[in-house]
Protein backbone atom coordinates (compact mmCIF):
# COMPACT_ATOMS: atom_id res chain seq x y z
CA UNK A 1 0.00 0.00 0.00
CA UNK A 2 2.93 2.49 0.91
CA UNK A 3 4.63 1.74 -2.45
CA UNK A 4 1.46 1.96 -4.44
CA UNK A 5 0.51 5.31 -2.94
CA UNK A 6 4.50 6.83 -3.63
CA UNK A 7 3.98 6.09 -6.77
CA UNK A 8 0.75 8.00 -7.29
CA UNK A 9 2.19 10.94 -4.99
CA UNK A 10 5.24 11.37 -7.41
CA UNK A 11 2.74 11.11 -10.78
CA UNK A 12 0.79 13.84 -9.26
CA UNK A 13 3.99 16.41 -8.41
CA UNK A 14 6.17 16.30 -11.21
CA UNK A 15 6.14 14.31 -14.34
CA UNK A 16 8.96 12.11 -14.51
CA UNK A 17 11.74 13.71 -16.37
CA UNK A 18 13.17 12.02 -19.69
CA UNK A 19 16.46 9.82 -19.47
CA UNK A 20 18.41 12.53 -20.34
CA UNK A 21 17.65 14.93 -17.43
CA UNK A 22 19.07 13.55 -13.89
CA UNK A 23 17.14 16.66 -11.55
CA UNK A 24 18.45 17.72 -8.57
CA UNK A 25 16.89 17.95 -5.24
CA UNK A 26 18.41 20.57 -2.88
CA UNK A 27 17.97 19.98 1.11
CA UNK A 28 18.74 22.81 3.20
CA UNK A 29 19.78 22.56 6.87
CA UNK A 30 18.99 24.85 9.66
CA UNK A 31 21.61 26.80 11.61
CA UNK A 32 21.30 30.14 12.12
CA UNK A 33 23.83 32.69 10.42
CA UNK A 34 25.48 29.60 9.52
CA UNK A 35 22.74 29.51 6.87
CA UNK A 36 25.33 31.89 4.93
CA UNK A 37 27.39 28.60 3.80
CA UNK A 38 24.61 27.66 2.56
CA UNK A 39 24.23 30.53 0.62
CA UNK A 40 27.43 30.27 -0.73
CA UNK A 41 27.12 26.84 -2.16
CA UNK A 42 23.59 28.01 -3.80
CA UNK A 43 25.31 30.72 -5.45
CA UNK A 44 27.52 28.50 -7.18
CA UNK A 45 25.13 25.19 -7.87
CA UNK A 46 22.97 28.39 -9.11
CA UNK A 47 25.22 29.15 -11.93
CA UNK A 48 24.46 25.89 -13.67
CA UNK A 49 22.13 27.28 -16.11
CA UNK A 50 21.03 23.76 -17.35
CA UNK A 51 20.94 21.93 -14.21
CA UNK A 52 17.43 20.91 -13.45
CA UNK A 53 16.44 21.64 -10.16
CA UNK A 54 13.90 19.06 -8.65
CA UNK A 55 12.75 20.79 -5.49
CA UNK A 56 13.72 22.73 -1.86
CA UNK A 57 13.45 21.55 1.52
CA UNK A 58 14.18 23.27 4.63
CA UNK A 59 14.01 23.79 8.07
CA UNK A 60 14.56 27.44 10.08
CA UNK A 61 17.73 29.21 8.23
CA UNK A 62 17.41 26.43 5.56
CA UNK A 63 13.70 27.35 4.94
CA UNK A 64 14.33 30.59 4.22
CA UNK A 65 17.47 30.10 1.88
CA UNK A 66 14.89 27.73 0.14
CA UNK A 67 11.94 30.32 -0.34
CA UNK A 68 13.90 33.24 -0.73
CA UNK A 69 15.65 31.37 -4.08
CA UNK A 70 12.62 30.17 -4.76
CA UNK A 71 11.39 33.41 -5.25
CA UNK A 72 14.10 34.61 -7.13
CA UNK A 73 13.94 31.79 -9.55
CA UNK A 74 10.23 32.63 -9.90
CA UNK A 75 11.09 36.20 -10.90
CA UNK A 76 14.38 36.00 -12.49
CA UNK A 77 15.91 32.47 -13.15
CA UNK A 78 18.84 31.60 -12.04
CA UNK A 79 20.62 35.09 -11.95
CA UNK A 80 17.29 36.37 -10.23
CA UNK A 81 17.55 33.55 -7.45
CA UNK A 82 21.57 34.40 -6.91
CA UNK A 83 20.40 38.41 -6.39
CA UNK A 84 17.55 37.41 -4.27
CA UNK A 85 19.60 35.79 -2.01
CA UNK A 86 22.40 38.39 -2.04
CA UNK A 87 20.42 41.00 -0.81
CA UNK A 88 18.97 38.68 1.82
CA UNK A 89 22.07 38.30 2.97
CA UNK A 90 22.94 41.65 2.85
CA UNK A 91 20.64 43.14 4.70
CA UNK A 92 20.94 40.33 7.75
CA UNK A 93 24.62 41.70 7.72
CA UNK A 94 23.11 45.31 8.17
CA UNK A 95 20.34 44.51 10.92
CA UNK A 96 23.33 42.58 12.73
CA UNK A 97 25.22 46.21 13.13
CA UNK A 98 22.21 47.30 15.14
CA UNK A 99 22.01 44.64 17.06
CA UNK A 100 23.14 44.84 21.28
CA UNK A 101 24.83 41.84 20.64
CA UNK A 102 27.79 43.78 19.53
CA UNK A 103 28.68 45.03 22.56
CA UNK A 104 31.32 43.67 24.82
CA UNK A 105 29.62 40.86 27.05
CA UNK A 106 26.23 41.10 25.37
CA UNK A 107 26.06 37.70 24.06
CA UNK A 108 26.78 36.22 27.04
CA UNK A 109 24.27 38.14 28.89
CA UNK A 110 21.32 37.98 26.16
CA UNK A 111 22.63 33.56 26.46
CA UNK A 112 21.68 33.93 30.24
CA UNK A 113 19.05 35.72 29.87
CA UNK A 114 16.57 34.25 27.51
CA UNK A 115 17.32 30.97 29.70
CA UNK A 116 15.72 32.77 32.94
CA UNK A 117 12.89 34.96 31.05
CA UNK A 118 10.37 33.75 28.23
CA UNK A 119 11.02 36.08 25.09
CA UNK A 120 7.13 36.70 26.23
CA UNK A 121 8.14 39.16 28.13
CA UNK A 122 11.66 40.75 27.13
CA UNK A 123 10.04 40.76 23.40
CA UNK A 124 5.73 41.04 24.36
CA UNK A 125 5.13 43.02 21.08
CA UNK A 126 6.69 39.78 19.34
CA UNK A 127 8.81 42.46 16.89
CA UNK A 128 11.25 40.63 14.20
CA UNK A 129 12.83 42.98 11.67
CA UNK A 130 13.69 39.50 9.79
CA UNK A 131 9.99 39.44 9.33
CA UNK A 132 9.15 42.61 7.91
CA UNK A 133 13.10 41.91 5.88
CA UNK A 134 10.92 38.55 4.04
CA UNK A 135 7.46 40.58 3.32
CA UNK A 136 9.30 43.59 1.74
CA UNK A 137 11.21 41.10 -0.24
CA UNK A 138 8.79 37.82 -0.88
CA UNK A 139 5.49 38.34 -2.96
CA UNK A 140 4.15 35.15 -1.04
CA UNK A 141 0.68 35.12 -2.25
CA UNK A 142 2.24 35.34 -5.80
CA UNK A 143 4.95 32.38 -4.94
CA UNK A 144 2.17 30.29 -3.24
CA UNK A 145 -0.20 30.95 -6.41
CA UNK A 146 2.87 29.84 -8.98
CA UNK A 147 3.57 26.56 -7.51
CA UNK A 148 6.11 25.75 -9.70
CA UNK A 149 9.33 25.25 -7.99
CA UNK A 150 7.95 22.25 -5.28
CA UNK A 151 9.13 23.34 -1.23
CA UNK A 152 9.25 21.60 1.58
CA UNK A 153 9.56 23.82 4.76
CA UNK A 154 9.30 21.98 8.13
CA UNK A 155 7.95 23.31 11.22
CA UNK A 156 7.56 21.59 14.79
CA UNK A 157 3.66 21.47 16.23
CA UNK A 158 4.55 22.92 19.86
CA UNK A 159 1.23 20.97 21.24
CA UNK A 160 2.60 17.32 19.84
CA UNK A 161 5.79 17.61 19.04
CA UNK A 162 4.96 16.28 15.39
CA UNK A 163 6.39 18.05 12.32
CA UNK A 164 4.66 19.90 9.62
CA UNK A 165 5.86 19.81 6.21
CA UNK A 166 4.25 23.10 4.46
CA UNK A 167 4.18 23.11 0.62
CA UNK A 168 4.80 25.52 -1.76
CA UNK A 169 1.03 26.28 -2.01
CA UNK A 170 0.89 27.08 1.66
CA UNK A 171 4.34 29.53 1.88
CA UNK A 172 3.64 32.53 3.91
CA UNK A 173 6.19 34.62 5.99
CA UNK A 174 4.52 32.75 8.87
CA UNK A 175 5.69 29.61 7.83
CA UNK A 176 8.99 30.93 7.96
CA UNK A 177 8.80 32.64 10.93
CA UNK A 178 7.49 29.49 12.08
CA UNK A 179 10.08 27.18 10.57
CA UNK A 180 12.71 29.87 12.14
CA UNK A 181 11.04 30.08 15.43
CA UNK A 182 13.60 29.23 18.36
CA UNK A 183 11.26 28.95 21.59
CA UNK A 184 13.73 31.10 23.85
CA UNK A 185 14.45 34.06 21.23
CA UNK A 186 10.78 34.34 19.62
CA UNK A 187 7.09 33.58 20.45
CA UNK A 188 5.47 30.29 19.02
CA UNK A 189 3.56 31.30 15.69
CA UNK A 190 0.37 30.05 15.26
CA UNK A 191 -0.67 28.84 11.85
CA UNK A 192 -4.46 27.25 11.50
CA UNK A 193 -5.28 27.11 15.08
CA UNK A 194 -1.86 25.37 16.27
CA UNK A 195 1.69 26.78 17.70
CA UNK A 196 4.46 25.95 15.99
CA UNK A 197 8.63 25.97 16.47
CA UNK A 198 11.16 25.61 14.83
CA UNK A 199 11.13 23.10 12.21
CA UNK A 200 15.17 21.93 13.17
CA UNK A 201 13.33 19.64 16.24
CA UNK A 202 11.37 17.45 13.84
CA UNK A 203 13.07 17.48 10.51
CA UNK A 204 16.41 19.26 9.55
CA UNK A 205 15.54 19.32 6.80
CA UNK A 206 13.36 17.32 5.13
CA UNK A 207 14.64 14.43 3.11
CA UNK A 208 12.09 11.79 2.51
CA UNK A 209 8.72 14.19 1.32
CA UNK A 210 11.57 15.48 -0.75
CA UNK A 211 13.09 12.45 -2.93
CA UNK A 212 9.40 11.00 -2.46
CA UNK A 213 7.31 13.56 -3.68
CA UNK A 214 9.45 14.60 -6.92
CA UNK A 215 11.34 13.45 -9.16
CA UNK A 216 14.78 13.85 -8.64
CA UNK A 217 17.68 11.58 -9.33
CA UNK A 218 20.21 13.19 -7.07
CA UNK A 219 20.09 14.64 -3.57
CA UNK A 220 22.31 17.63 -2.49
CA UNK A 221 21.96 17.96 1.36
CA UNK A 222 23.88 21.26 2.20
CA UNK A 223 25.14 20.07 5.94
CA UNK A 224 25.28 23.14 8.88
CA UNK A 225 26.39 21.26 11.56
CA UNK A 226 29.96 19.10 10.96
CA UNK A 227 30.40 15.58 11.04
CA UNK A 228 32.81 15.41 12.95
CA UNK A 229 33.73 17.75 16.36
CA UNK A 230 36.86 16.30 17.76
CA UNK A 231 37.35 19.01 20.39
CA UNK A 232 35.59 17.73 23.37
CA UNK A 233 33.91 20.75 24.94
CA UNK A 234 34.75 21.73 28.74
CA UNK A 235 33.32 25.40 29.22
CA UNK A 236 29.25 25.56 29.42
CA UNK A 237 28.77 27.40 26.37
CA UNK A 238 30.50 25.28 24.73
CA UNK A 239 28.74 22.51 26.09
CA UNK A 240 25.29 23.99 25.64
CA UNK A 241 26.34 24.96 22.32
CA UNK A 242 27.16 21.01 21.32
CA UNK A 243 24.40 19.96 22.68
CA UNK A 244 22.01 22.48 20.77
CA UNK A 245 23.55 21.29 17.31
CA UNK A 246 23.87 16.97 18.13
CA UNK A 247 19.75 17.71 19.07
CA UNK A 248 19.26 19.74 15.60
CA UNK A 249 21.18 17.25 13.76
CA UNK A 250 19.75 14.38 15.12
CA UNK A 251 16.17 14.31 13.06
CA UNK A 252 18.66 14.61 9.84
CA UNK A 253 20.38 11.74 10.77
CA UNK A 254 17.14 9.32 11.29
CA UNK A 255 16.09 10.85 7.99
CA UNK A 256 19.04 9.73 6.07
CA UNK A 257 18.77 5.64 8.14
CA UNK A 258 15.38 5.32 6.86
CA UNK A 259 16.27 6.36 3.23
CA UNK A 260 19.66 3.98 3.45
CA UNK A 261 16.85 1.18 4.74
CA UNK A 262 14.61 2.11 1.79
CA UNK A 263 17.21 1.54 -0.88
CA UNK A 264 18.54 -1.70 0.71
CA UNK A 265 14.83 -3.46 0.62
CA UNK A 266 14.36 -1.90 -3.04
CA UNK A 267 18.21 -3.14 -3.96
CA UNK A 268 16.15 -6.41 -3.04
CA UNK A 269 13.14 -6.38 -5.03
CA UNK A 270 12.35 -6.81 -8.35
CA UNK A 271 10.64 -5.57 -10.34
CA UNK A 272 10.26 -2.47 -9.52
CA UNK A 273 7.91 0.76 -11.18
CA UNK A 274 10.32 3.68 -12.77
CA UNK A 275 9.51 5.95 -9.85
CA UNK A 276 10.81 2.93 -7.28
CA UNK A 277 13.53 2.38 -9.77
CA UNK A 278 14.45 6.12 -9.17
CA UNK A 279 14.44 6.46 -5.46
CA UNK A 280 16.63 2.86 -5.45
CA UNK A 281 19.25 4.75 -7.58
CA UNK A 282 18.77 8.22 -6.20
CA UNK A 283 22.38 9.48 -5.46
CA UNK A 284 23.16 11.25 -2.34
CA UNK A 285 25.76 14.45 -1.72
CA UNK A 286 26.35 16.51 0.88
CA UNK A 287 28.16 19.41 1.18
CA UNK A 288 29.26 20.07 4.90
CA UNK A 289 30.74 22.91 6.96
CA UNK A 290 33.81 22.70 8.62
CA UNK A 291 33.72 22.61 12.49
CA UNK A 292 36.19 25.33 12.44
CA UNK A 293 33.20 27.59 12.29
CA UNK A 294 32.11 26.44 15.78
CA UNK A 295 34.63 27.93 17.95
CA UNK A 296 34.62 30.82 20.13
CA UNK A 297 36.05 33.29 17.89
CA UNK A 298 33.93 32.52 15.34
CA UNK A 299 31.19 33.82 15.96
CA UNK A 300 27.71 33.56 16.88
CA UNK A 301 24.77 31.89 14.86
CA UNK A 302 22.90 34.51 16.48
CA UNK A 303 24.77 37.87 15.81
CA UNK A 304 25.36 37.53 11.78
CA UNK A 305 28.12 40.04 11.50
CA UNK A 306 28.59 41.54 7.85
CA UNK A 307 32.24 39.90 8.02
CA UNK A 308 31.07 36.54 9.37
CA UNK A 309 28.74 36.27 6.91
CA UNK A 310 31.72 37.29 3.47
CA UNK A 311 33.33 33.97 5.56
CA UNK A 312 30.94 31.74 5.90
CA UNK A 313 29.93 32.55 2.20
CA UNK A 314 33.21 31.98 0.81
CA UNK A 315 33.95 28.68 2.48
CA UNK A 316 30.26 27.93 0.99
CA UNK A 317 30.68 28.44 -2.63
CA UNK A 318 34.28 27.02 -2.33
CA UNK A 319 33.45 23.43 -0.98
CA UNK A 320 30.80 23.73 -3.53
CA UNK A 321 33.32 24.01 -6.20
CA UNK A 322 35.42 21.58 -4.84
CA UNK A 323 32.81 18.90 -5.48
CA UNK A 324 31.39 20.31 -8.56
CA UNK A 325 32.08 17.21 -10.77
CA UNK A 326 29.96 15.06 -7.79
CA UNK A 327 27.37 16.75 -7.37
CA UNK A 328 26.47 18.28 -10.92
CA UNK A 329 24.76 15.22 -11.96
CA UNK A 330 25.74 13.99 -15.28
CA UNK A 331 23.66 14.16 -18.43
CA UNK A 332 22.80 10.39 -19.61
CA UNK A 333 23.53 10.28 -23.65
CA UNK A 334 21.00 9.88 -25.82
CA UNK A 335 21.99 6.60 -27.32
CA UNK A 336 22.37 5.46 -24.01
CA UNK A 337 18.87 6.29 -23.20
CA UNK A 338 17.48 4.61 -25.86
CA UNK A 339 19.37 1.38 -25.45
CA UNK A 340 17.46 1.16 -22.06
CA UNK A 341 14.51 0.39 -23.53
Amino acid sequence: MFWGSLSQRTANVLPVPSETQQPLAIALQGGGAYGAYAWGVLDRVLEEEDLPIAGFSGASAGAINAVVAAWGLLEGGRAGARDALRRLWTSVGKMSLLSPLGLPGASLQFDLLTRVISPYLFNPLNINPLRDLLVDMVDFERLSADGRIPLFISATNVNTGEQRIFREEEISVDVLMASSCIPYLSQAVVIDGQPYWDGGFSANPPILPLVLETACRSLLLVKLTADDEPDLPKAAPEIFARLKRILFNAPLLRDLDALTEMQKLLHRTSPLPADLLRLRDLALHKITIDHAFFGATSGSAFDPKPAMIAKLFDAGRAAAEESADVWMPAIVPESLAEARH
